[in-house]
């Protein structure tokens, strides 16, 4: 068996050895040739992108507080309005304390003011006055006998005055008796406008007992949105407040895809274009199509990776990811941006071209000799280019023009390479 593939072997090396010596002798020089065929073509562009959701919300404390209990974890779904996290509401407890006990007091003074005196304060009060008058008639009445006894000089003048005396003490008396009576009657009749300060503190009171309620409520945070928590950055006991987020929410059934596209390329995007997008996995590459549903109207700063400064745009895309294919927030992948494509065209390497007498040319061969053809491009890409005329379906095209001992009207053996390389 082993002697037989020796044979074989032999045999062909035969074959070969004298295929060349025959070309050599005949002059012939052997050239890999692509046959010219109508094909497509696309221009395009790549870009990196990142996976977002459409709907992500920042959960944050508005008051800097110790978190007092946190009833989710990382990962975990939840609804809208559902309870997250509670803060610690001791202050504020405190504080509506304070506040509920001068809106008693005050609700004390307005009482007061409305029932007046009480029957018996008023009765002891008038009854005070009602002496004080009989004991000023009864001095009046002492005085008029004394002066009648002092002008017959019946009683010293010293008596006199103190009869006169008596009648002066009394009336002051009364006089006290009867100021009693009104202050009492001005302590529950009160000036004008003190209901009015009495009702305008309470309304003051009832405002800062709302605005501690509201910020109690606030101290109970809820999700703003369905979705999974992400993002935690806190734990029991730490503080919370207003600079940083406590946690994100965001929507795993609805993603999109972000791409920033440099200003001298998006001029050729428009809204509503299909994409291509490539996500590289440990063994494959997973394609799938995409659109472009949004294009940012302004462009933003940014460096390459060559530390050049750049402008680009934002380019929102929305994905028709496989549903066998689990894609989150944060996965980047490859968006392909085709902006022409043309079918049906005749379309070679760019290579085949060189440049006879200022013009594109490129070999054919055509029995069995090489002859140049001059040609019009069209469209191309980094790698092929469309023949729009000058070329015809069919002819053999030269694949390295550069190959040494290629001149026009060369004897030259061509060897067909499929799809050109």
């Amino acid at each position: 068996m082993k002697r037989k593939w020796k044979i074989i072997f032999g045999l062909a090396v035969l074959l070969l050895a004298g295929g060349f010596v025959l070309s050599r002798a005949l002059g012939e020089i052997e050239v890999e040739v692509l046959q010219a065929a109508p094909g497509d073509i696309r221009r395009s562009f790549t870009e990196e992108g990142v996976v977002i959701p459409v709907q992500e919300r920042p959960v944050y404390s508005l008051y800097t507080a110790l978190l007092d209990e946190l009833l989710v974890e990382e990962g975990d779904r939840v609804s809208e309005g559902e309870l997250l996290a509670v803060l610690d509401q001791s202050e504020i407890n405190y504080a509506l304390g304070e506040l509920e006990a001068q809106l008693k007091s005050l609700e004390g003074e307005r009482l007061q003011l409305e029932d007046g005196p009480g029957p018996a304060e008023l009765e002891s009060l008038e009854l005070r006055v009602k002496e004080a008058e009989e004991s000023l008639d009864s001095a009046q009445k002492n005085y008029e006998r004394i002066t009648i006894l002092y002008e017959s000089e019946a009683v010293s003048e010293a008596e006199h005055e103190q009869a006169r005396e008596a009648v002066t003490k009394a009336e002051t008396y009364l006089a006290q008796q009867e100021k009693a009576v009104k202050v009492l009657h001005e302590a529950y009749d009160p000036p004008a406008g003190r209901k009015k300060v009495i009702a305008a503190r309470r309304e003051a009171l009832l405002a800062q007992k709302d605005l501690l309620n509201h910020r109690k409520e606030n101290h109970q945070l809820k999700a703003p949105i369905g979705g999974v928590v992400t993002g935690l950055n806190i734990e029991e006991g730490g503080i919370a407040g207003p600079q940083a987020p406590l946690m994100g929410l965001y929507q795993p059934e609805n993603l999109e895809v972000e791409a920033k596209v440099l200003t001298r390329d998006v001029f050729e995007l428009t809204e509503g274009m299909p994409v291509t997008l490539r996500l590289d996995l440990r063994e494959m590459e997973r394609t799938f199509p995409g659109e472009i549903t949004a294009i940012a109207p302004y462009a933003e700063e940014g460096r390459s990776p060559l530390g050049l400064e750049e402008e680009r745009v934002r380019v929102t895309i929305s994905p028709q990811f496989p549903e066998d294919l689990a894609v989150g927030p944060g996965y980047k992948l490859d968006v392909e941006f085709a902006t022409e494509e043309l079918e049906g065209k005749l379309v070679v390497p760019k290579a085949v071209l060189f440049t006879y007498q200022g013009e594109d040319a490129l070999f054919i061969a055509e029995n069995g000799r090489l002859s140049v053809r001059r040609v019009e491009t069209g469209l191309e890409t980094r790698q092929e280019i469309v023949i729009r005329e000058g070329l015809q379906e069919g002819d053999l095209v030269v694949l390295n023009p550069q190959q040494s001992s290629l001149e026009e009207g060369a004897r030259v053996s061509p060897v067909l390479v499929e799809g050109g390389g």
